[in-house]
């Protein structure tokens, strides 16, 4: 009974906190796109998925019914469903770890009276521990399979410790092997649970040898079984955009194996010589585990001490050898501690020899961080039983009020300490991000697009929002795979030259593929836009075509002879600029202190400066090859602008490139005929960062102030060292000294 009350504190108070904290819109990473294809029953990008996209479909569905949908949005009530899997996977880290310390055989008397509240309060503390970690925290609160591999994890563990109580129950060994094979059909690193767990059970069963094998294979496969509905929902309801062809028995198996990726890695981008080794990832993963995992590293003591205690036969075993069989030697919750053990340095080893990812990288980083959950869960079990070990060690009186104070003080830390950062309840990045594509765009028109990020979102906003479903979207990477042909025929209104996207004069080419350039040439009447590059170099495509700046994508449109007028692109672009900045301003960006390089969010900030910086150099180079009368209002808009994305990246203002650009937009000014200096409206509104930092001549001689202003710049530019890397750094230097000398006045100093 007690050990059900444990679970219940710690899944309930997780619970609510995690609602609280969770958001109504999509995350980043693979949210949209496993929520999108939950949707509509498609297929996920490899291994598929199929019990995750069953979850969403019935929730998404349901919610539909019952639910307003402009409250409850799709996304809201899938990351509820995942503060469920994660709470309870709390819990059941609490009730694994009550059971683990069930053994009075090597208590003293003193303490039996006692145990049940001191146990309790150690089981409860590592539940919380473990909900209110950030990395658990983040993933349980957002639609994403790892909170339903959390669960799954954790019930694994519990039913071992129940498992290794009665070892000559067939229920348990059933139920087990069913949860081994259905949490496959989640998260296939599984595995490296379900072989030591098996394994033991194999060894241990007190069950004959035969009968325990025919029950779990057939319990493994009824909840492998589950995979059967990829290819069924597949040919059932077919989708563009959904990953793969699972309708035949060669494709299954390649989708099932992540063939598209590399079975056993996590990603193509790279060989082994790119990553870090083994040893590298497993001391990134425990200085991550005790640094940021745990409210104080000095908490790694107690998972010390509850490996310690479980590794150590116990006095009592090895003074009466022969008192009982080798399966009763071994203690339940020890034999549960050294399977966790076993599997934890499985883990460890097997995962951080296969990974691949280059961890160098943040953005990668964040992504490979997101498989230390599984063994995190093992290390927060670990952990209870080294609190609950700490407690049988003192009196009577300090164990019975020493553990209660920890069950408050150690989970209300972690829980103080990571708050802000996991309280995700006004995050609304993604919603904006997708929005301000797809409402940027024209009717009918399609989106090529080529990252992660892009895709899920706009595919979420799409499938299950019904935003802007008039736009055809296109994943690039998808169109690379000789699978591609087979989808080729959901794209309605679209011609494909050949069967798959590939690189010309190669054998795929040759064998039937297209480039980029014959797929854009055979859809002459399409208004075609591209978020991302390409994937292969396409010389032919650069030549006849260009990409204009469009917002947050870009335009492409064939090649003219003819000098595009200035004006025409400012108004167009500014008005796609004027429907972005309803949904994304500097004034509602990812704080870079909450969202660092190793989060999605972050990398929609650096998008939204990049195309800034992006739409603002276009205009001012067609501003300054035109020479028209108008010319000089593109070139201060372009000059605003880059002073604006100075303030939104800092980097930016140690840029050789902007502080070129930004001086020649003002050496334009300070020679433009025109006579009057135009207003240069500020579209992102008047409470944000930007609001002093273009502010024009504010009453003084436009000319002075643009001269001060190009003297600025361009001695800036000439002062850093990368500069003569520019291939107009010469010129510039000339020009500018030039200019000096004849005014005969002294360059101004940056400060």
């Amino acid at each position: 009974m007690t050990c059900r009350i444990a679970f219940v504190i710690t899944a309930a108070i997780s619970f609510a906190v995690y609602l609280q904290t969770t958001s109504d819109s999509i995350a980043g990473g693979d949210a949209g796109e496993l929520v999108a294809e939950g949707c509509q029953l498609g297929t996920a990008h490899p291994p598929g998925y199929p019990l995750y996209i069953l979850i969403v479909y019935i929730i998404t569905s349901l919610g539909q019914h019952f639910f307003d949908n402009d409250v409850y949005t799709p996304a809201y009530l899938v990351n509820a469903s995942s503060c469920l899997f994660g709470s309870i996977a709390s819990g059941l880290v609490s009730a694994t770890v009550y059971e683990m310390t069930n053994d009075n055989n090597n208590r003293s008397q003193k303490h039996e009276k006692h145990q049940p509240n001191v146990r309790l309060s150690s089981s409860v503390t590592a539940g919380l521990m473990c909900a209110f970690s950030p990395l658990l925290w983040q993933y349980n609160t957002s639609a994403e399979v790892f909170a339903l591999h959390n669960l799954f994890v954790a019930s694994i563990a519990f039913v071992l410790t129940r498992y290794n109580q009665q070892k000559h129950s067939l229920r348990l060994i059933a139920t087990g092997a069913y949860l081994c094979g259905l949490s496959l059909t989640n998260q296939h690193t599984s595995i490296l649970l379900v072989v030591p767990v098996a394994a033991w059970v194999l060894v241990s069963s007190t069950i004959e040898r035969k009968k325990l094998i025919i029950i779990s294979i057939v319990a493994f496969m009824a909840g492998l079984s589950l995979y059967v509905s990829l290819p069924i929902f597949a040919m059932l309801y077919p989708h563009a955009g959904s990953w793969g062809n699972v309708t035949t028995i060669r494709g299954f198996t390649h989708h099932f194996l992540r063939k598209d990726y590399g079975t056993l890695q996590l990603w193509s981008g790279g060989g082994d010589n790119d990553t870090e080794d083994m040893v590298s990832r497993t001391f990134l993963w425990l200085t991550d585990f005790s640094l940021h995992q745990l409210c104080h590293p000095s908490l790694l003591l107690f998972l010390a001490l509850g490996c310690t205690g479980i590794c150590l036969p116990s006095k009592r075993n090895i003074h009466n050898p022969k008192s009982c069989s080798h399966a009763c030697k071994v203690r339940s919750g020890t034999a549960t501690g050294r399977v966790l053990i076993a599997s934890l340095l499985l883990y460890v080893v097997i995962f951080h020899s296969l990974s691949n990812l280059p961890l160098s990288n943040p953005l990668l980083f964040g992504i490979h961080q997101r498989f230390w959950m599984h063994p995190n869960i093992l290390c927060f079990i670990l952990i209870g039983v080294g609190l609950d070990a700490v407690a049988r060690t003192l009196p009577q009186t300090a164990a019975t009020t020493f553990t209660p104070i920890f069950m408050v003080i150690i989970p209300l830390m972690t829980y103080k300490s990571n708050f802000e950062v996991s309280d995700q309840s006004e995050n609304q990045v993604f919603r904006g991000y997708a929005s301000s594509i797809l409402e940027t765009l024209p009717h009918q028109s399609v989106l090529i697009i080529n990252y992660d990020m892009t895709f899920t979102s706009v595919r979420y906003m799409q499938e299950c929002e019904g935003l802007r479903d008039d736009v055809e979207t296109i994943n690039l990477s998808m169109m690379t795979y000789p699978w591609f042909k087979e989808k080729q025929q959901l794209h309605h209104g679209l011609t494909f030259p050949g069967s798959h996207y590939t690189k010309e004069n190669t054998v795929a080419w040759l064998n039937g593929g297209f480039t980029f350039s014959e797929f854009i040439d055979a859809n002459p009447d399409r208004d075609i836009y591209i978020a991302g590059r390409l994937n292969y170099d396409d010389p032919p495509y650069f030549k006849q075509y260009e990409e204009k700046p469009h917002g947050l994508v870009r335009k492409i449109t064939r090649r003219s002879s003819s000098i595009e007028l200035a004006e025409a692109y400012r108004n167009s672009s500014l008005h796609a600029w004027k429907t972005v900045s309803k949904n994304l301003s500097p004034n509602n960006l990812p704080s870079e202190i909450k969202y660092p390089q190793s989060t999605w969010e972050w990398t929609v900030k650096r998008e939204f400066v990049d195309h800034l910086v992006s739409r603002s150099t276009y205009l001012l180079d067609i501003a300054l090859k035109g020479q028209h009368a108008q010319a000089l209002i593109s070139i201060a808009e372009a000059a605003a602008w880059l002073e604006v994305a100075t303030t939104l990246d800092e980097k930016l203002d140690n840029s050789p490139s902007m502080k070129k650009n930004l001086g020649l937009a003002y050496m334009s000014i300070v020679r433009s005929k025109e006579n009057h200096f135009p207003i240069v409206d500020n579209i992102f509104g008047e409470h944000n960062e930007t609001k002093y930092v273009w502010v024009g001549p504010n009453g003084e001689d436009w000319k002075a102030w643009a001269t001060k202003k190009w003297q600025q710049s361009w001695s800036q530019f000439l002062e850093m060292n990368s500069a003569q890397d520019e291939p107009d750094y010469l010129t510039v230097k000339q020009i500018y000294e030039s200019v000096m000398v004849s005014s005969r006045a002294r360059p101004i100093k940056s400060n």
